[in-house]
C-alpha cells in the first residue's frame, strides 16, 4: 500500500459517507445546540422510577433531568473543544475550577441539603457555559447559512 495516495479530508466540510444525507460538522454542532437547548426547557426533577401496570408492574426509570442537561452541555463542550479560542479558554478555566471546586464541597458537606446547593450549583455553571459556546459558535459563524449545489 503507497502512503502517499492517503487523503484527508477537512472536517468543516465533511459530510460523512457517501450520499446527500450526510451531516457537516457546523450542522452537527447546530443539531447538539438544539438539544441542549430542548433538555435545558424542562421542569428539572431527579431520577426516579416510574411504575405503571398491576400484574406485571412495569418499572422504567426516568433520568435526573438536570443531568441530562448537564451531560448535554458537556458534549457541545467537547465538540467545538479544538475550536476554542483564547477568550473562550480563560472563561472555561475558571468554569471548570467552579465545577471542581463546587463539587469537592459538596464530597466534604455532611447534610443532606449538599447534594441539591450541589446540583442547583452544577445547573448553574452549564448555563452559563452554554451561553459562552454559544457565543463561540456565534465568533465561529456557525450560524450563518450554507448554500450548497446539489448535484442532479
Amino acid at each position: 500500500m503507497n502512503d502517499d495516495n492517503i487523503q484527508f479530508q477537512n472536517v468543516d466540510s465533511w459530510k460523512g459517507g457517501s450520499g446527500k444525507f450526510g451531516l457537516t460538522f457546523k450542522q452537527i454542532v447546530l443539531e447538539h445546540i438544539r438539544r441542549v437547548t430542548i433538555n435545558g426547557s424542562v421542569e428539572w426533577h431527579g431520577g426516579y422510577w416510574n411504575e405503571t401496570g398491576y400484574n406485571p408492574t412495569i418499572r422504567t426509570y426516568v433520568h435526573n433531568s438536570r443531568d441530562v442537561y448537564n451531560n448535554s452541555v458537556r458534549m457541545l463542550r467537547a465538540l467545538l473543544l479544538g475550536y476554542f479560542d483564547s477568550k473562550i479558554e480563560l472563561i472555561d478555566k475558571q468554569l471548570q475550577k467552579e465545577l471542581k471546586e463546587a463539587y469537592e464541597k459538596y464530597k466534604k458537606a455532611e447534610d443532606k441539603s449538599a447534594k441539591l446547593e450541589y446540583y442547583e450549583t452544577k445547573v448553574d455553571i452549564h448555563i452559563r457555559l452554554f451561553e459562552q459556546l454559544i457565543m463561540l459558535s456565534k465568533r465561529l459563524n456557525f450560524f450563518e447559512e450554507e448554500t450548497t449545489e446539489e448535484e442532479m
